[in-house]
């Protein structure tokens, strides 16, 4: 296979070679997925592409190099205002737009043809370290259907990357923004019953011993995004026992809608019984545990893991390490 070849892939089928530049969620959803965990289905999009968006644009080069000289916030602001007026201007080369489509046709015959849309996710490839999370600062977009929404949110990725909060996190961690390129991830989208986030340590005490769990009805999106108060459950890591439970709110609900290229987001409030009900009983959440606990023992180290389920079905949507954890 030549190298060319290996710049969209499967994400079964990348290899170790492959990883970096791929970037950090491609390389980690590979690596659960080789351990038997259930993970959406995919293609990678190398960060290659984003490279050469670069060198296609010289004004770009030139601000990138400006800017990573630069120490002034205002200066970093209006630098990144213009680079994302140039992103958004770029025009994708037709073998991109094709590759894209092609792979884009074999995904879908992967996982039918019913599927709501797609999600396209950034997989930068700095982000999702031991000491740096760029991936909060890029955007992901969910239930996207048809190609030519695709391709837009593909770009939409890749500005993100470029944004003024980006460069000032990328400056406040030492990082050469010319270093950064940006992967990105396009996965079949799962109608999830239920979704949240699992922290493997609790990020609120820095205790080791206890997973923290934030779990409501639905996509995740709402919960991610802080727009809801989701239910809380705190797990004992060694005897699965729940040590405390929050029942949240859980105010809206977010489900994706329609089919093919007309699939959207659909926001609506919660009905009162399910407002009135936790989330999962014990021995389920117990599942989603032992899950968590598998990943962390896989990954080496406590991770901060984004999870749905389906039909019971436990799905991992994304796992990096906690860069906020303090000492033991």
């Amino acid at each position: 296979m030549t190298e060319d070849s290996r710049l969209i892939l499967q994400l079964e089928n990348i290899q170790i070679h492959d990883m970096l530049q791929h970037g950090g969620k491609a390389a980690n959803l590979v690596r659960l997925h080789h351990a038997g965990f259930r993970v959406p289905k995919g293609f990678s999009i190398s960060s290659h592409y984003f490279a050469c968006m670069i060198s296609d644009i010289p004004e770009m080069q030139e601000i990138i190099r400006q800017l990573d000289r630069c120490e002034d916030y205002e200066d970093i602001l209006e630098g990144g205002t213009v680079l994302q007026i140039l992103v958004r201007e770029y025009e994708f080369p037709e073998n991109l737009k094709s590759q894209i489509a092609k792979e884009l046709h074999s995904l879908k015959g992967r996982v039918g043809p019913i599927v709501p849309g797609y999600a396209v996710r950034s997989s930068a490839t700095v982000e999702d370290g031991e000491h740096i999370s760029f991936a909060g600062q890029a955007e992901s977009f969910l239930c996207v259907g048809g190609i030519e929404r695709v391709l837009e949110s593909v770009k939409n990725t890749w500005r993100s990357t470029l944004s003024p909060g980006a460069l000032i996190y990328l400056k406040s961690k030492g990082v050469s923004i010319g270093d950064v390129k940006m992967g990105v991830v396009v996965q079949e989208m799962v109608p999830a019953d239920i979704a949240g986030v699992m922290f493997t340590a609790n990020v609120v005490t820095n205790d080791r011993n206890q997973v923290l769990i934030e779990a409501t009805w639905g996509l995740g999106e709402l919960l991610v995004a802080g727009k809801i108060t989701p239910d809380t459950y705190l797990v004992d890591k060694h005897s699965l026992d729940i040590v405390e439970k929050r029942l949240g709110t859980k105010e809206l609900t977010s489900a994706p809608t329609g089919v093919g290229e007309n699939v959207h987001i659909t926001r609506f409030e919660t009905p009162e019984e399910k407002r009135q009900i936790y989330t999962f009983g014990e021995e389920e959440l117990q599942s989603v545990v032992q899950v968590g606990l598998e990943i962390e023992d896989k990954m080496g180290c406590p991770q901060d893991i984004e999870w749905c389920t389906r039909d019971g079905e436990i799905i991992i949507l994304q796992t990096r390490p906690i860069t906020s954890l303090g000492e033991a």
